[in-house]
């Protein structure tokens, strides 16, 4: 089957926040129906990431204590926040609306295609960032567990209507510059650190060769992947 592509600056019909200045969305539509106008599936490709505003992640590392002597030997996780992201590509807004693997695939690979053309003898790499888990009343462990602290115990519900689009960019300037150690996190919040959401696009994004790029989401703990944009690597 042949599934119809589409590209425009301008979003879809979606009911979604509006995106970084500069990208361009990408979607699919069922060949069957082209002039229904309701796409299956849906991305935002953005060729240069944080150039209106500053990105903000953890970068998920460890501290090793070691003395033969003693019999030690512990390896602690640490989170280390920073901009590493700033000036990639992006791929976001992933939407799905039940299309079948194959379709999100061809969606995928056309964006990254014109990100990889636009980027072209940059060895730029492409980052993508998923949801972390939350509980059935949307709350997140790793809100709760550590961000709520260092933002004035708002609701991070909240604070996303009140900034929209730029709320990570007002959160990053609230939390530490300092190395956390994630042992002295609730163990709720631990078992968050890098761990996504469900999503029909896990699958498909490790099939176009995404990888966890051991980074995380400042508000849910979501994990940060990416993958080289050009054969070649980084």
């Amino acid at each position: 089957m042949t599934w119809l592509v589409h590209s425009a600056e301008q979003a879809p019909d979606l009911d979604w926040q509006a995106s970084e200045a500069g990208g361009r969305w990408w979607w699919v539509v069922d060949p069957n129906r082209p002039g229904t106008g309701s796409p299956l599936a849906a991305l935002y490709a953005l060729p240069r990431l944080g150039l209106t505003r500053a990105r903000h992640s953890f970068h998920l590392g460890r501290v090793v204590h070691a003395a033969a002597e003693l019999g030690l030997h512990q390896v602690r996780r640490t989170l280390q926040l920073g901009q590493d992201s700033t000036g990639e590509a992006e791929i976001s807004g992933l939407f799905d609306a039940g299309a079948p693997p194959e379709a999100l695939r061809v969606l995928l690979e056309s964006a990254l295609s014109d990100l990889a053309d636009q980027r072209a003898n940059e060895g730029a790499r492409v980052v993508v960032e998923l949801p972390g888990a939350r509980d059935a009343e949307g709350r997140s462990p790793f809100w709760d567990g550590l961000v709520r602290h260092f933002a004035a115990g708002a609701d991070a519900r909240q604070l996303a209507e009140r900034f929209g689009p730029a709320f990570t960019s007002h959160l990053g300037l609230l939390l530490p510059r300092q190395s956390i150690h994630a042992a002295f996190l609730p163990e709720a919040t631990q078992q968050q650190l890098g761990r996504p959401a469900w999503s029909p696009w896990l699958e498909v994004l490790q099939q176009t060769g995404f990888s966890d790029w051991q980074h995380c989401r400042i508000d849910d703990g979501g994990p940060i992947w990416a993958r080289c944009l050009a054969p070649g690597g980084c």
